[in-house]
């Protein structure tokens, strides 16, 4: 990223990786890697503390290093938010961290679902829904729920002459994920809403939704 001007890991094999066959390496290298040197990086829960280098716990990532920002020009308000006392960047994005400390990004924190607690990454059950044949393009987000906070609302649309159903589409995605990380439901719209550059808008999708009643499960 600009701020980390701009590299901060790499994706490549330690040693031990190399007895792997090709899809074990592949698993490796999909990560976005290893801090390259001079680069230190953590992911840290709600708490600010730090989640524990198991491939598995989800927090925001936290960068710092001697060309890492350290600040915005003429913006102390912005400053402030990006970093925290001991010189931390917040990248807003949401990682966990192997034991070998290979880092992979699960979503951006603005995306991410908190469910009971829990971390839901809205990219991770993207890609699996795009694989619907049905689907062209999906995207999930947040929507309030009275007791678990915020669960998943899945929002795809068709591909051509298809016409996905919600019940195939929540199936399909059980077949991947946990039952308390697929979505309460799905809507198919005609079209997404994007941006200029043609990133899904899920502002304005979090907007359109935000009241969408969440069927009993």
């Amino acid at each position: 990223m600009t701020e980390m001007s701009p590299l901060g890991t790499t994706a490549a094999l330690k040693a031990r990786h190399l007895a792997l066959d090709a899809a074990g390496q592949m698993k490796v290298k999909v990560k976005q890697g290893r801090p390259v040197f001079g680069v230190e990086m953590k992911v840290v829960g709600d708490a600010g503390l730090p989640q524990p280098h198991d491939g598995q716990s989800m927090g925001e990532l936290l960068v710092r290093g001697p060309w890492i920002v350290n600040g915005y020009f003429d913006d102390a308000e912005a400053s402030a938010a990006a970093m925290d006392p001991e010189g931390w960047f917040r990248t807003g994005d949401v990682a966990t961290i192997d034991p070998d400390g290979y880092m992979q990004i699960m979503d951006r924190r603005k995306d991410v679902i908190k469910s009971g607690g829990e971390w839901i990454s809205s990219i991770d059950l993207e890609n699996a829904a795009i694989a619907h044949p049905d689907v062209a393009e999906a995207a999930v987000v947040a929507v309030p729920h009275p007791r678990w906070g915020e669960r998943p609302l899945l929002i795809v649309t068709p591909r051509t002459d298809r016409r996905p159903r919600r019940s195939d589409l929540l199936a399909f995605l059980g077949k991947r994920f946990p039952s308390w990380m697929l979505p309460d439901d799905a809507v198919v719209l005609d079209e997404l809403p994007h941006t200029a550059t043609g990133k899904v808008m899920k502002t304005r999708l979090r907007e359109m939704f935000r009241n969408h009643p969440l069927p009993e499960r």
